[in-house]
């Protein structure tokens, strides 16, 4: 699907559901510094098909961040994952694709 000259990448509606295992706020042994603000639906997509083990993301705040502003655009994000190979992959197939966005 495309909007004039912008691509729009729809997310797969039957991918909805996280297992409880993985998802937001889940840290393992394999972290990736995202270098971003945010993480794009395709990484969590990418990671509901193919990881093998457990996964998640997670957020650091800088010292920039006020809970009471909450604001997000100054906070890092990270990809997180049980095995390194599901890691590796990650950061092949689409995780270096993704990195180093702020806009989020």
């Amino acid at each position: 699907m495309s909007y004039g000259k912008v691509k729009v990448k729809k997310v797969r509606a039957d991918l909805s559901d996280i297992p409880k295992d993985c998802g937001y706020e889940k840290k393992f042994q394999y972290n990736i510094d995202m270098n971003s603000n945010g993480v794009a639906g395709e990484c969590i997509e990418w990671c509901q098909i193919n990881c093998e083990g457990k996964w998640g993301w997670w957020f650091e705040q800088s010292d920039l961040y006020d809970p009471l502003r909450h604001n997000w655009e100054d906070q890092d994000s990270y990809m997180s994952f049980e095995n390194k190979k599901d890691a590796s992959r990650f950061w092949m197939e689409v995780g270096v694709q993704n990195m180093g966005n702020r806009d989020r």
